[in-house]
């Protein structure tokens, strides 16, 4: 196979392995100014929503699920083992409906925190839109929960930007990640976020500029990296395409951004 093919098919997987935990939307075009309204985070259902979860535990994890419920009304320390418990099995939605009747317990930014990240990471591996929908309300309402406490808590932020792509209110993504620049203007996951936002909606210039800021800051950002090279073979920039996957695949130390 020639060294070429295997660049490509390197730099195919890995795009699509990131790109697979990103939303599965489109927003049109990042340098349009939004004037839709954020989207609603209210009137969000209750309880996981599947129904087939405990089959994902071990029979131990079964067990103390079990013990724990039969109690009646958890503790706080029950409600903090069952979220550890489902995210051990990585059942996001559970694990995240008993992390937030912490949160709702304590009122603690660190809780809702806890929350909203263990409900993003559902949202980012969900494949129905039902359960994309879902996910991404509770995601807000955690994260609006730190935000309010919190308003410099940029991680909360960008994640919350990103919930926005699946919404009826997708350049509120866009809008949110501009926000968080405007604090930081060097946050690496606003500017990956961007970055991909942009390669989604087929503007590979603007992404490649957004992924040659996330290695300015980190130059061993490997998605940033891969981004940046496909975002280059879209712009029939081909020869720095392959030097920087070449020097990926080497394992050397990543180069400067290409200017």
């Amino acid at each position: 196979m020639k060294k070429e093919i295997v660049i490509v098919a390197v730099v195919s997987i890995a795009l699509l392995g990131f790109l697979y935990t990103r939303p599965k939307f489109v927003v049109k075009d990042e340098a349009k100014k939004t004037t839709e309204a954020p989207a609603s985070t209210t009137q969000v259902e209750e309880g996981p929503d599947e129904s087939h979860q405990d089959a994902k535990l071990t029979k131990e994890q079964r067990a103390k699920v079990s013990e724990l419920l039969a109690k009646g009304k958890p503790s706080l320390d029950d409600l903090r083992t069952l979220g550890t418990v489902y995210l051990q099995a990585m059942v996001f939605d559970s694990a995240g409906y008993y992390l937030e009747q912490v949160a709702q317990q304590t009122q603690s930014v660190n809780d809702w925190h806890a929350a909203g990240d263990v409900y993003f990471q559902g949202f980012n591996l969900a494949l129905k839109p039902a359960s994309v929908e879902r996910l991404a309300k509770k995601t807000q309402a955690c994260y609006e929960k730190v935000l309010a406490d919190k308003p410099t808590a940029l991680q909360a932020k960008t994640n919350l930007a990103m919930t926005y792509v699946a919404s009826a209110s997708p350049m509120q993504a866009i809008q949110t990640l501009r926000q968080v620049l405007e604090i930081e203007p060097n946050f690496e996951p606003a500017l990956m976020n961007l970055g991909v936002l942009s390669m989604q909606s087929n503007q590979y210039d603007k992404a490649a500029d957004r992924f040659r800021a996330v290695l300015r800051v980190n130059p061993n950002n490997h998605n940033a990296t891969v981004g940046l090279a496909y975002s280059l073979v879209e712009l029939n920039q081909k020869p720095r395409a392959k030097k920087l996957l070449e020097d990926l695949l080497a394992h050397k130390d990543l180069e400067a951004p290409l200017s």
